[in-house]
């Protein structure tokens, strides 16, 4: 549990008696005498193949703590969060087999809309941008359009009859989305798709502003997953205003508070995001925020369900992806796509290992696609036998 204490520890009120705040506020988050399941997925780009891999793992696991209740997602995870959770009527297993499906089909050529060339110039761009001013910077650039990715993720959930309450898996409570709010500050932005709305003293503490609507989809999971540089921001009309919104991760990457609000008591929580392993790295503690993230405010906290199980890889996947592509230049290019420039300008300046890293967040070859798949489900198998023995 180490690694969740930025999400799931209490930001204390300098100003009050933090401990008074914490006990008057315990009683809010028992839980409910029926348990609750949810799946929580992380952001981390192209690793989203890793998730959809240890879902598969999952299979009886699920089977045993299900059904599926609640589904959180940021970033890529809140993409993976609502294919899941637009195709839970066909069964677990037949959803996740969607996922699996969306993967193993990716290339950049079905992918991203325009022309590799194109890309590459705007790529060139993004990495002078990028080499200036570290960090997710808001910007108009991008490198991709995501027009053909969505079409395909949208097909499919409305394929299996769609995300809205009505229509969607019986069991399947509540769905978040988590965004950033783009302005003079940033802000994290909550979309719900839920039967009941999370009450008042439940949203006590919350980091979070809130939006619930019953016309969840893909417009809302690709802000989620609009990295700046990387993917174009999504603008929405909400209520009488257009707002412009950003990836998700730079407000909450591992959205287990919401999950937990929503009423989940028992998690899975599939975390590509790899940060544990970049801040070994650096030797920082694994609740070292980055500069760029949204700060909780003062008097914020984060409720704990009763049990999580987390599946993350512990080794690095800049390794796998080497191995993939083997020696072979035209096959790493072909993997990199028209972020070959980017990896040059990275490996000049943190050294190889550390550029291949990177640049495994955004990789996209069958190999190298099959091998993370291979990972998550190894990483979960082992995950859920730890927890099994632990218990027992």
């Amino acid at each position: 549990m180490a690694d969740l204490k930025k999400n799931l520890s209490l930001v204390e009120n300098k100003e009050s008696n933090s401990t008074s705040l914490r006990e008057s506020l315990k009683p809010t988050y028992q839980p409910d005498l029926n348990k609750c399941f949810g799946i929580v997925l992380s952001g981390g780009g192209a690793r989203a193949a890793y998730q959809a891999g240890a879902l598969k793992a999952l299979d009886e696991y699920v089977a045993e703590k299900g059904p599926v209740s609640i589904i959180t997602g940021s970033s890529i995870g809140a993409v993976n969060g609502i294919v899941l959770g637009g195709c839970l009527k066909l069964g677990y297993t037949q959803a996740v087999d969607k996922i699996l499906e969306v993967w193993r089909e990716r290339t950049f050529r079905n992918t991203f809309a325009g022309t590799p060339s194109m890309a590459f110039v705007r790529a060139i761009k993004v990495a002078i941008f990028q080499y200036a001013n570290p960090g997710p910077k808001s910007t108009s650039m991008s490198i991709f359009d995501p027009t053909p990715l969505m079409n395909r993720i949208q097909a499919l959930i409305n394929e299996a009859g769609g995300l809205n309450p009505k229509d969607r898996a019986p069991c399947l409570k509540a769905v978040g989305v988590m965004t950033t709010l783009e302005g003079e500050q940033r802000k994290p932005l909550l979309f719900i798709s839920s039967k009941d709305k999370i009450s008042d003293p439940l949203m006590v503490g919350a980091t979070y502003d809130t939006c619930y609507t019953d016309n969840l989809g893909v417009a809302h999971a690709f802000a989620s997953a609009a990295l700046p540089s990387v993917l174009p921001p999504i603008e929405l009309d909400i209520e009488t205003r257009n707002i412009r919104l950003v990836d998700g991760g730079i407000s909450d990457n591992i959205p287990i508070d919401p999950a937990v609000r929503l009423g989940a008591t028992d998690i899975v929580l599939i975390d590509i995001s790899g940060k544990r392993w970049w801040l070994d790295r650096y030797g920082k503690p694994h609740y070292t925020m980055e500069t760029w993230e949204v700060p909780a405010k003062v008097g914020t906290f984060c409720p704990l369900p009763s049990n999580v199980l987390e599946i993350r890889n512990i080794a690095p996947l800049g390794a796998a992806l080497r191995e993939a592509v083997g020696n072979s230049t035209k096959e790493f290019m072909r993997a990199l796509g028209p972020t070959w420039p980017i990896y040059q300008i990275l490996k000049a300046k943190l050294g190889e290992e550390l550029a291949y890293e990177v640049v495994s967040y955004v990789a996209l070859h069958p190999d190298y696609i099959e091998a993370l798949i291979e990972r998550g489900y190894s990483d979960a198998k082992k995950a859920v036998v730890k927890a099994t023995s632990s218990n027992s």
